[in-house]
């Protein structure tokens, strides 16, 4: 072996190793596909089966909480940071005003 394959066995090595990684990652959600089953919601509308309306029901909630989860999380940590800078904010006028000299009147 020469110098050239020296330095470049390490690549191929890591290489192979994401690509085994990759491949393997995919044969197992291959291998998992056919036990997964819908949401929670919609999985027990149909094992309810009387009728279309809980169907459609499970759709429906199921739909509403996939929807809502991104606006609670990013409502919930602009709310945070809102409440964060507030505090600094007071934190610093409160700072200011206090060494402040008082002026007679």
């Amino acid at each position: 072996m020469d110098s050239q394959q020296l330095q470049t066995a390490p690549r191929q090595t890591r290489f192979f190793l994401k690509s085994g990684a990759a491949l393997l990652a995919a044969l197992c959600v291959a291998c998992v596909a056919s036990v997964a089953q819908a949401c929670p919601m919609c999985k027990e509308a149909i094992a309810a089966d009387s009728g279309g309306g809980d169907l459609i029901s499970g759709y429906f909630w199921s739909i509403v909480f996939m929807m809502s989860m991104p606006f609670a999380l990013i409502g919930t940590f602009g709310l945070y940071a809102y409440l964060q800078v507030r505090k600094a904010r007071n934190a610093m006028t409160d700072e200011t005003t206090s060494d402040s000299p008082e002026q007679p009147e």
